[in-house]
């Protein structure tokens, strides 16, 4: 074997080897990062625990236009499921239109308590979301969303309960070029439903079950309340 062949090969073995290790050390990185999470519940929970929840428009922090709409759906279908019953949509919508409230970030200018009684809830659930968008790098190429949900009392304005997710969905490796830029498409078109119902779930779990439940043998899955033990 020839010097020359000789080095080729050391330097083809000390690239895979880097190669390699960079990988090692970015999936490691990664899997520290792939998911985050937090939450907490009230300890007077049980004393406070609302029967109607009002969803109010979710705000959305992130350069991904609509993916608030797509978080507030997902919250809103799974409430009920939960034990609550939830304010219509409609009438929502009526009552922010009544107060002017024209983008997310103006509920803040209400006290709990107004929304509370012009909405007719016990409680407001509030979310949003923080970062949505495609990370595309060397190596590594994810599709990350983030976002928090908020429940408050509507008589007292304290925040019964609250919950934040961090997910990288969709990750994926590779160091051939043909191969990353595939990825990069195909996360640019990764449904968003998708992404968002998977925090919206991993966070609802973390919300106590209310007084309410649902009768898996009707067809029209009607709620009825759950009498409390004499």
């Amino acid at each position: 074997m020839s010097s020359r062949t000789r080095s080729c090969l050391q330097f083809i073995f000390a690239w895979l080897l880097g190669a390699t290790l960079l990988y090692a050390h970015c999936a490691a990185a990664a899997q520290d990062k792939s998911a985050e999470e937090s939450w907490e519940v009230a300890a007077d929970y049980e004393k406070h625990k609302p029967m109607t929840i009002a969803v109010l428009p979710m705000d959305n922090l992130s350069f991904e236009e609509g993916v608030e709409e797509v978080l507030y759906q997902q919250v809103y279908r799974r409430l009920t499921s939960l034990g609550y019953a939830k304010v219509s949509v409609d009438h929502v919508s009526a009552v922010m239109k009544k107060l002017g409230v024209t983008v997310p970030g103006l509920i803040a200018g209400f006290s709990p308590m107004r929304l509370g009684a012009e909405l007719n809830a016990d409680a407001l659930l509030l979310g949003q979301i923080e970062q949505a968008a495609s990370v595309h790098q060397a190596v590594y190429d994810a599709v990350v969303v983030s976002c928090s949900l908020r429940l408050i009392d509507a008589k007292t304005g304290k925040t019964l309960w609250h919950a934040e997710q961090w997910r990288t969905a969709h990750r994926q490796w590779s160091l051939d070029p043909f191969n990353m830029l595939l990825n990069m498409m195909g996360h640019a078109n990764a449904s968003r439903e998708d992404r968002v119902a998977y925090l919206v779930q991993g966070m609802l779990k973390t919300l106590p079950k209310g007084a309410i439940q649902i009768d898996s043998g009707d067809l029209l899955k009607r709620a009825t309340v759950i009498k409390p033990a004499q």
